[in-house]
């Protein structure tokens, strides 16, 4: 059985761990939802992206956005146990997603994203960004206003704990 999470340190560490997340946004009413890796920095979702396509014109429609991130500890089985669920947590954030248009700004945050994956690579990605980088690159910075997250919780009572121990 899942339970309802609302301990914000719970929340922020497992979008701190993972690295890929789902983006949805609105396209003239219709759901439109992309995978996409990112990095949690400063209590913000920041994601790179290219300097055109679909989901920077919806941000820039309609900049309410929702972000999802999961974690499943194990393989799914078919009806694990004899339950319609398996174990997983997640986290839903809810906020305003905006592209930052400053060529410098953009410059600060590539450095900053790839620092961010750097500490946590086996290999290193290449650091002679410069403001070609920025001219090339767009970044995305998602304003969270609201999370909610569910986890497994054992027969016992106790949620399961899958979480790395790691300090990013």
């Amino acid at each position: 059985m899942a339970e309802k999470v609302t301990e914000l340190g719970w929340m922020k560490q497992l979008l701190a761990e993972e690295e890929v997340g789902h983006l949805a946004m609105s396209d003239n009413g219709e759901p439109y939802i992309v995978p996409i890796n990112y990095a949690y920095l400063d209590g913000r979702i920041v994601l790179h992206c290219s300097m055109t396509g679909k989901k920077l014109d919806l941000i820039r429609k309609n900049p309410n956005v929702c972000f999802a991130v999961n974690r499943h500890p194990d393989k799914v089985k078919y009806h694990a146990e004899k339950r319609c669920h398996y174990r997983y947590h997640s986290v839903i954030a809810y906020g305003k997603a905006k592209f930052v248009e400053s060529a410098q700004d953009r410059l600060t945050w590539i450095k900053r994203y790839r620092k961010y994956f750097n500490n946590r690579l086996d290999w290193q990605m290449l650091e002679n960004d410069d403001i070609k980088s920025a001219l090339r690159c767009g970044i995305i910075l998602i304003d969270i206003e609201e999370m909610t997250g569910r986890r497994e919780v054992g027969a016992d009572g106790r949620a399961h704990e899958v979480l790395d121990k790691k300090k990013i």
